[in-house]
């Protein structure tokens, strides 16, 4: 065993304690024990070794988003190998299912069926069943806080998404994710994430390792069965990205599920309009919003907040063992209540971008530069103010897009908004089936001295997770 526990020893734990317990429960009813993973993982790890397997080699993970279980073994397989899972997805474009590859290298691919070998790739291939055939039993390793045990990517809403390193010491940092504290353990946990992203790793690794229930997995585009899901297992905790609870929001899933048994929404990935959160109060009474601010390449550093409609913007204050600094362009901290690009830290390994031009650019003394900005407010809490690339310069200043978004959301029939700044003017893009929608965005943005170019679409481009991808916007004419 490491000197310090890893996310195989975390499984081994649980299995031991608690073998017949549900760790993870899927929308069709199946599931995976502790007990199940363990032993299953363990026999996916010894085939695993022998493909040649060890610390260093790197394994390619591409499944499906209704695929968690094999996903979930084969993972903590590669894991309890000594390899590197590079996580992927079914839904990727052929094209940059081939970047991702050529890009990480990996020795072999594992997926649920066999298929056609992705142009270009000459490691090995295996289906994800193979790996559960064999011989079986615990199997030791000499795993390192320093060792790598994932390569993950960013969500590209600013361009391609990069590649970047995770840690196993990052991974179980403080025993995991800082966030899972704030969430009720009492009942289950629903999860509907997108396969082959940061999240997807967490889901079947560190959340269902260290929560206190069972996670429930489901895809993240169909809200119906969010919502059956919620009234079958009576949730407690429901973890959303904005573009989950803006559609949850708009289907008016309380007409019909019962979603009374929800305490928490866990928002993360990216701010949510004050007016989205205001109708899943109304949806869900009582019903406590919590958001996580993190950049995938700072985590585990981590702001956690109590959301409150009323203040969108502010992100709260530092999780225990994460140093927060607002900066201004030579790093030097700003005072309380200027505009400065956060920069997080904490004491993990760090996780690094596999470009090391990139690496350069962000990590200065530990610290990671978020291109984000914001400031310190009176209150003591960090507020965002705009990813930076976003930020729209006026003669009067800076605008907040992200602001400017809050309120066209508050206008009454517009469903999905982006705010964008162009040489030309402000360009407000909506998505609505209301008539005279774009009359009343015009005059929301009128109070912040805003003319609008208001264009209506059918839908936003949108990453693998539902961030608005507003460089795509802006290439639009």
């Amino acid at each position: 065993m490491a000197t310090l526990p890893v996310a195989p020893d975390l499984l081994r734990a649980r299995a031991d304690a608690h073998p017949d317990r549900l760790a993870i429960s899927l929308a069709d009813g199946s599931g995976l024990t502790f007990g199940e993973w363990n032993r299953r993982s363990d026999t996916a790890a010894h085939r695993l070794r022998g493909l040649g397997v060890r610390r260093g080699c790197r394994v390619a993970l591409i499944f499906g988003d209704d695929e968690w279980v094999p996903y979930a073994v084969a993972y903590l397989g590669v894991l309890k190998a000594g390899g590197t899972a590079v996580h992927l997805g079914t839904a990727l474009a052929p094209a940059e299912l081939r970047r991702r590859l050529a890009q990480t290298a990996p020795d072999g691919l594992v997926r649920t069926r066999p298929g056609r070998r992705p142009t270009g790739f000459t490691g090995w291939t295996r289906a994800a069943a193979t790996l559960e055939t064999g011989p079986g039993g615990p199997i030791e390793h000499d795993i390192q806080p320093d060792d790598i045990a994932d390569v993950l990517y960013t969500s590209g809403t600013t361009g391609p998404a990069k590649a970047f390193t995770n840690p196993h010491g990052t991974l179980t940092f403080r025993r995991g994710p800082a966030g899972l504290a704030r969430l009720d353990g009492s009942a289950p946990m629903l999860a509907p994430m997108p396969m082959g992203t940061a999240s997807s790793a967490m889901c079947v690794g560190m959340m269902p390792l260290n929560a206190p229930s069972t996670v429930v997995l489901c895809r993240p585009d169909d809200v119906g069965t969010i919502g059956s899901l919620v009234e079958k297992h009576g949730v407690a905790t429901v973890l959303v990205t904005p573009w989950i609870a803006l559609r949850m929001a708009n289907a008016r899933l309380h007409e019909r599920h019962d979603l009374s048994s929800v305490t928490t929404l866990a928002v993360a990935s990216a701010q949510l309009p004050g007016a989205v959160a205001r109708a899943l109060e109304a949806m869900i009474p009582g019903v406590t919003i919590t958001s996580a601010y993190a950049q995938g390449e700072a985590v585990p550093a981590v702001v956690l907040a109590t959301y409150d409609p009323a203040r969108p913007a502010a992100l709260g204050r530092p999780a225990p063992g994460t140093d927060l600094r607002v900066a201004d362009p030579d790093g030097n901290p700003v005072p309380a209540g200027d505009l400065g690009e956060i920069w997080l830290r904490s004491a993990a390994p760090k996780r690094l971008y596999l470009d090391p031009a990139a690496n350069r650019e962000t990590h200065t003394d530990g610290w990671t530069r978020t291109r984000d900005l914001g400031y310190i407010g009176a209150d003591g809490d960090l507020y965002l103010f705009d990813r930076a690339v976003d930020a729209i310069p006026t003669a009067a200043g800076l605008l907040s897009s992200l602001e400017l978004e809050d309120a066209v959301y508050g206008v009454e029939g517009v469903r999905e908004a982006a705010v964008v700044g162009f040489p030309s003017g402000v360009r407000a893009f909506i998505v609505t089936e209301k008539r005279g929608a774009a009359r009343e965005v015009r005059a929301a943005l009128a109070a912040f001295g805003v003319t609008p170019t208001v264009r209506a679409v059918a839908a936003l481009p949108r990453g693998v997770t539902g961030k608005v991808l507003k460089h795509k916007l802006k290439e639009s004419r």
